[in-house]
């Protein structure tokens, strides 16, 4: 069976978030906007695999190695997702500083960011129990297909690794948030803690775009 994966490289860095935006549809005000620079916001990339073949269905080494690989490519997927809504939250920030946003704009983006975390954060953490109940399906293929999709796994799992991180920046942020609109702490302590995620972003988002870049110079995994 042919795992051919087809990606579209996306991902670029961006900026910060409004760490009291959280409390928004509550009559929260948003912290105040500090200036920091970015590279351009990009697409998410998709992944697609096709079914699983007959052959592979008679063959427990074959499938299982797609299982695999299909299992990377979910976690790929999902955490890319969760990173290109943490890149579109801080570049909404990013536009409003350039002027290119309105403010009434800025915050559309960010509740409807905002809004889709919860569901990010779960689909992480799905796609990565699966990937680790599938861990060395690829071990029972033969010869130099096995050399292949192993080569294909280790740059699925680096994308999947930078994504997450980035995903990780996102989940944390959302946290943030929440405990702000909670009470947990004041508006001053929520700038503090807004400007540094919106300061590190970069590193990770940056790390994420390359990282799932070089899947397009990924071999595709052939088990059968």
């Amino acid at each position: 069976m042919w795992l051919a994966v087809g990606i579209v490289a996306a991902l670029a860095a961006a900026a910060g978030v409004a760490i009291a935006q959280a409390g928004s549809e509550s009559g929260s005000a948003e912290p105040t906007i500090q200036i920091a620079t970015h590279t351009e916001h990009q697409a998410t990339p998709t992944l697609s695999t096709p079914p699983a073949t007959e052959r592979n269905v008679v063959n427990p080494g074959a499938a299982a190695c797609s299982k695999e690989v299909q299992a990377a490519e979910a976690v790929v997927l999902v955490a890319a997702a969760a990173t290109e809504h943490w890149r579109e939250h801080v570049q909404a920030r990013t536009d409003l500083l350039a002027g290119k946003n309105s403010e009434e704009q800025t915050k559309a983006i960010w509740k409807r960011t905002r809004l889709l975390g919860p569901a990010d954060k779960a689909a992480v953490i799905s796609a990565v129990a699966e990937r680790a109940a599938t861990r060395g399906g690829c071990n029972g293929v033969p010869g130099k297909a096995a050399v292949v999709c192993k080569q294909r796994l280790a740059a699925l799992d680096a994308a999947g690794t930078a994504n997450r991180a980035a995903a990780g920046d996102w989940a944390a942020h959302l946290q943030a948030m929440a405990a702000h609109a909670a009470g947990d702490f004041g508006a001053e302590h929520a700038q503090d803690l807004w400007v540094a995620a919106w300061t590190a972003a970069p590193r990770n988002l940056d790390a994420a775009a390359r990282a799932t870049a070089a899947l397009t110079a990924a071999p595709a995994c052939k088990p059968a």
